[in-house]
């Protein structure tokens, strides 16, 4: 199966005023959740439905809890979460306390062997309106 694109257009009046150019844009067939996910490895192992739900319920709270302490978690074939954090900019160093610095986002860097694989993607022309 391919991955599906539509051809959008857009305005570019960086390099030609009101120049029109046309770019690919994903289109999405749905989200898999993780009651998906456990079905389809229930078929293709030895293990029942709620085994690799449990599994990966558990994995998910083991992250966050890493996460939370500090460590970045690689998970081989997959790629590497880590935490992203940072404050306001202050004077002085005793200003930037605890209280002051947030969580930003989670981070995701996907893995050298998942990333080979994109040379291999096969794209096809949404037809739908």
């Amino acid at each position: 199966m391919a991955f599906k694109y539509r051809v959008k257009s857009k305005q570019d009046n960086i390099n030609k005023p009101l120049g029109i150019k046309y770019y690919a844009v994903p289109v999405l067939r749905g989200q898999i959740d993780l009651m998906q996910i456990a079905k389809t490895l229930t078929h293709n192992s030895s293990l029942t439905e709620s085994d690799v739900y449990a599994t990966v319920i558990g994995m998910v709270g083991l992250i966050e809890e890493h996460l939370h302490n500090g460590y970045s978690v690689s998970i081989d074939g997959l790629g590497i979460f880590s935490l992203s954090a940072s404050s306001d900019g202050f004077d002085t160093p005793e200003e930037c306390t605890p209280h002051r610095v947030q969580a930003r986002k989670i981070c995701f860097r996907a893995d050298v062997k998942l990333k080979k694989n994109l040379p291999y993607v096969k794209f096809e022309r949404d037809k739908s309106p």
